[in-house]
Parts: C-alpha cells; structure tokens; sequence
C-alpha cells in the first residue's frame, strides 16, 4: 500500500499515514507540503523566467517555419538524451520523426515576412527602369567623391530629381531618396535641409498612375478590402479585438502548427530533458516538483496545459510569480512544481 511520503505533523508521530486515495478524501496538509530536500533552494527569478521563455519561444517559432536551423539542434539533442538512457525505441521513433521533417524542412526560418506596400503608387524600385536606377547610382558615387563642392552636389541633386520625376515616383518617395543622397555629402544639416526643400517645391512627377474611376463600394465590402490589403504585424490587434484575451487568442491562432510544436516541445523537453528546456538550460534554471522529483510525461503534458490558462486568465496566470511566495506561475499551480535557480548555494529558513 502506498503511502504520502511526507513527514506527519508535531503530534502525530507514531501514526501510520494516509495513503494518497485517502488524501483525497479530506482536507490534509500532505498536498502542499514541499520535500526536506527542496528547502532553501533559491527559485528563478521571474526575469530569468521570462528570458528562458522568449528563447523558447523563438525555437517554437523556428520550428513551426520547418526550418533544418532549428529542427535539426532540437531533435538531435532529443535523441541523445534517450541514447544516455538506452530507451532504443524512443530513439528509433524520433530518428524517423528527424528524417522525415527534414526531408519537408528549409534551410532557413522565415520568421520575417517582407511587408507590402499598400498605397495607390507602386514601388520606387518597380518604377524606376535600368538606365534611371544606374544614373541614381551614378550620382551618389560622385556625391560621396571629395572633389564634389556645392555646385557639383546641386547638379547631381537635379539631375536625380529629374530621374525621379520622369519615373513618376511620389513626392514623398522622392523626398527620402534624394535626402538619402545628400546624407553623404559635407554639407550641414541645415544646408542639406534648404536644398532639398528648394528642389522639391518644383517636383513633379511625370509618369503619373492614371487615377481609377470611384465606384461605389457597400461598407461591407470596404471594410474587407481595408483590412485584407494591409498585412498587419503579429503584434496588432485585428479590427474589432476589445479585450486583451481576444488579441492573445488571436496570437495563438495565428500560431497554428506552432502550437502543435510548443505541445511537443515543452511535454518532452522537461520529461526528458531533467526538467529544462534550451531556454532554461541556457539561463541555468531547472523545473522540479515540490516534492523534489522530476516531472514524469504526464505531469509534463498538464504543466504545459498550464500555459493555455496563464493565456486565458489574461496573462495574470504568468504574472503571479511577482507575488506568488513560492514564485509559482498558473503552469506550476497545475503541476505542483517550481523553477528552481542551479548552481546556486541554498539559504537558511530564517535570519
């Protein structure tokens, strides 16, 4: 039979304890009491925390884009974890898992996307032809040279604005090129900055896109074409989001397979891995119940469950570790652990 393994309380040394079955049938202190061993050990700091979750995060990211950079570390290491143990079979199934993501996998991660430009005119570079982008080259090549004073900058100036102008590119455009050229020239601020405006007051481009007949659009309709036309970054709410939990949830859908990952990734790195991830690792902190044993796969899988609470509590169940006195996240509520700082000498109970 079974029974709680923690100390009775001052009073009823001599009696047998419960079991857990019977622990769970009155309130007790067995539940939450913390092992011998465990005491005094320093706990992460949450910014410790926070930094080993935004490397982890980035490695989810990283694997979620199929990307060989990540893919290949991540289950590499996974592999020769189950080797040191001689789990064979493990090891079978994650060497196939490796060949076949790699065989589907890039080179690199596509974390960041180009984004379009949404304005009514195209792009500089899709207006400007070969001879125009030569003669721009051109120029600042002569700008950048010595023995080009004054007159030598504002005949260069003119003549790029000239380029620009027959390409059709926008004032606005134009603006920022012509100052990026006269960046590398001597000339005071001031002096680049009365020049350009000087320049700029006879601009007129040429080329013009011709304007397309106003239709009239349901609002319907519009509201679709304002928000599908513009990509917006992951960071931003989508239109109508009111809350805090909405913009997460969103986050969290735009994650996709990504969530599929961070399932896999958090479940068998801290199984498997003593407790820490790559980003715990990295930051020298190590997961640990509180009765001083190393989570099994099942208390991995529900302390990763966790997360998706800290999300749906608006990001309070993560918050919590500020004032929690044992440091503990909603994750580590769930799974009766706490991240514990390694290398690091334990401290007294008392002053």
């Amino acid at each position: 039979m079974e029974v709680i393994p923690q100390n009775l309380p001052s009073g009823e040394q001599g009696h047998q304890p419960l079991t857990k079955k019977e622990c769970r049938e009155i309130v007790t202190p067995y539940a939450f009491m913390v092992a011998d061993d465990l005491l005094g050990t320093p706990l992460a700091s949450p910014w410790r925390r926070a930094a080993a979750m935004a490397i982890d995060g980035i490695i989810i990211a990283g694997l979620a884009s199929a990307s060989l950079l990540f893919i290949l570390p991540v289950m590499l290491y996974l592999c020769w974890l189950r080797y040191q143990l001689k789990k064979y079979t493990h090891l079978v199934l994650l060497l196939l898992a490796t060949l076949f993501l790699s065989t589907t996998a890039t080179v690199a991660p596509e974390l960041i996307s180009e984004q379009k430009d949404v304005r009514t005119n195209n792009l500089v570079d899709d207006r400007l032809d070969a001879a125009g982008s030569a003669a721009l080259a051109f120029s600042l090549l002569k700008l950048n040279r010595d023995d080009c004073k004054t007159d030598c900058i504002v005949a260069e100036l003119k003549s790029s604005s000239e380029q620009l102008a027959k390409a059709g590119v926008p004032a606005a455009d134009a603006r920022e090129l012509l100052a990026d050229l006269l960046e590398v020239t001597e000339l005071s601020g001031k002096a680049k900055r009365a020049l350009l405006e000087r320049e700029l007051k006879s601009y007129q481009p040429v080329a013009q896109v011709p304007a397309v007949e106003a239709k009239a659009v349901p609002a319907s309709d519009a509201k679709v074409l304002s928000t599908d036309s513009v990509e917006k970054p992951w960071y931003q709410p989508s239109e109508g989001t009111q809350s805090i939990i909405g913009w997460v949830k969103g986050i969290l859908a735009d994650f996709g397979l990504g969530l599929g990952w961070a399932v896999f990734y958090f479940t068998a790195y801290i199984h498997w891995a003593h407790g820490q991830t790559i980003g715990k690792m990295l930051c020298k902190i190590k997961v640990i119940q509180l009765d001083g044993k190393e989570l099994d796969v099942f208390a991995a899988f529900s302390r990763q469950g966790g997360y998706g609470a800290g999300f749906a509590t608006g990001l309070m169940g993560f918050l919590q570790v500020f004032w929690d006195p044992n440091r503990q996240a909603i994750q580590d509520k769930v799974a009766s652990t706490v991240v514990i700082r390694l290398n690091q000498p334990k401290r007294p109970l008392h002053h």
